[in-house]
């Protein structure tokens, strides 16, 4: 079960914020490329049993799902961070119009 975390940091350091996030990500895709790498070469050398290939493509493909739910997050962050720093900009604009 997925649960939303919400805490506050300053503006600025939401992209750090983010990166850090991001290395979850990166780590299970990593993971995924060198898993997928080794057993994609056992299989065209014919090593190992079929049914550890199967429960590792399977685990592959959750850490997979895993990482694209926490890349998702990040693009929503990112997103209203740049929809923060534009109404930021025009209430400059304003002020400095007004």
């Amino acid at each position: 079960m997925r649960v939303k975390i919400a805490y506050t940091v300053e503006l600025e350091e939401v992209e750090s914020e983010v990166s850090e996030i991001m290395s979850r990500a990166a780590s299970d895709l990593d993971y995924a490329y060198q898993e997928v790498t080794r057993i994609q070469l056992d299989l065209h050398t014919d090593t190992g049993d079929l049914e550890s290939k199967v429960k590792e493509l399977d685990k592959i493909r959750l850490k997979l799902g895993r990482a694209d739910q926490v890349l998702d997050d990040c693009l929503s962050i990112l997103q209203g961070l740049d929809q923060a720093k534009k109404q930021i900009e025009e209430q400059e604009d304003e002020i400095q119009d007004g």
